[in-house]
C-alpha cells in the first residue's frame, strides 16, 4: 500500500480532470511544499459534514498532480492540479496540524467507451456548458465528448454529489452506472 497526503474537498476530481484550488490553511500550505519537494501529487477526496462536530471522508480518491502555480490577486497561492488515478483508502492518520494521510490502495481506471446515442446529450450539454462558463471550459485544451468515460467523469466533478452517491459510482468497473446517474439527474433537472 501506498500513503497518499489527503486534500479533502466538498467537491471532487478525476483522471484527466483539472481543477485550481486556494491554498491558504497552514496544513494545506505544508501538503503543497511536500509534494513540490517530492513528486509533485497528494490526494483529494470528497469530504461532508454530518453535523457540527462530525464529518465523513469518501472511500474513494484520486491522485493529482499539481502543473501550475500563481499568486491570486488576495495573495494566497493558487495551484492547478490534474488528476492521475483514483484510489481505495484504507486508513487514515492525522498529524499534529490536521493534514490527513491515507495508506490507499490502487485502482483501475474505467475504460474508455464511445458514448452512445442514448447519452450523446450528455457529451452535447457538457459542450454547451463550456461554451456558457469558459471558465470551467478553458481547463481543458483537450476535449473527448465522444468518451462516455471522459463525460461521465466531468459531470461528475461538476455535479453536487452526497458522499454516499459518489462512493457508489466511482467503485463501479466503468462509467455505465454513472452515464445511466447522469442520464436521469440531468433529465430530472430539465423538468424542474
Amino acid at each position: 500500500m501506498s500513503e497518499v497526503m489527503l486534500f479533502p474537498l466538498g467537491s471532487v476530481i478525476f483522471p484527466e480532470g483539472k481543477m485550481r484550488l486556494r491554498i491558504f490553511e497552514p496544513r494545506y500550505k505544508r501538503l503543497v511544499t511536500q509534494a513540490s519537494q517530492g513528486d509533485n501529487t497528494f490526494g483529494i477526496c470528497l469530504f461532508e459534514r454530518q453535523s457540527q462536530d462530525t464529518s465523513v471522508l469518501s472511500a474513494i480518491g484520486t491522485q493529482v498532480r499539481i502543473v501550475d502555480f500563481e499568486t491570486l490577486d488576495d495573495g494566497l497561492l493558487g495551484i492547478t492540479v490534474v488528476g492521475m488515478k483514483r484510489f481505495l483508502i484504507r486508513r487514515v492518520r492525522q498529524e499534529h496540524d490536521g493534514l490527513r494521510i491515507a495508506k490507499v490502495e490502487w485502482l483501475p481506471e474505467w475504460p474508455q467507451v464511445s458514448i452512445s446515442s442514448e447519452f450523446q446529450h450528455l457529451a452535447d450539454n457538457l459542450q454547451r456548458l463550456y461554451s456558457e462558463f469558459p471558465e470551467i471550459g478553458s481547463l481543458y485544451d483537450q476535449r473527448f465528448f465522444d468518451d462516455g468515460c471522459w463525460v461521465s467523469q466531468r459531470w461528475l466533478e461538476l455535479l453536487p454529489l452526497r458522499k454516499k452517491q459518489f462512493d457508489f459510482l466511482t467503485q463501479q468497473s466503468d462509467c455505465q452506472t454513472a452515464l445511466s446517474f447522469l442520464d436521469q439527474a440531468i433529465e430530472c433537472e430539465k423538468k424542474l
